[in-house]
């Protein structure tokens, strides 16, 4: 998924984006997206190094043509409720609970994917 899918998917998910023209001026967001997204990513390193079972890493983006290097649910579940509830934050406080609410649930069934996996253990003596 790339940086602009992102940004097109969380605009759906707040109704600001319905297909190739989105209904209204949102290059205000569009201004703030990248550093947002780049938040959103370090804050979801860990979970994302979890489910992937790789040694945690924070990836970057710096352009709207940059591919997430996340895992896809991330990507295409976590993310995009993520950026959509910091874009409504300081404009509509009830949109931005719900959908920080939608945000953690979000995570939390990701992190269910990433469950550590259960091994007998081993006698080292």
């Amino acid at each position: 998924m790339t940086v602009r899918e992102l940004i097109n998917s969380a605009l759906s998910v707040i109704g600001l984006y319905g297909g190739d023209n989105p209904p209204c001026d949102t290059a205000d967001l569009d201004g703030r997206a990248i550093m947002l997204i780049n938040v959103l990513l370090g804050e979801l390193a860990t979970l994302d190094c979890r489910i992937k079972r790789e040694p945690p890493k924070i990836y970057s983006v710096s352009g709207f043509s940059d591919n997430l290097q996340t895992c896809d649910i991330i990507s295409s579940s976590v993310l995009p409720f993520g950026l959509a509830a910091l874009f409504a934050l300081g404009e509509d406080d009830n949109l931005y609970l719900t959908l920080q609410s939608r945000y953690n649930a979000a995570k939390a069934n990701a992190l269910a994917l990433g469950r550590a996996k259960a091994e007998p253990i081993r006698e080292v003596y």
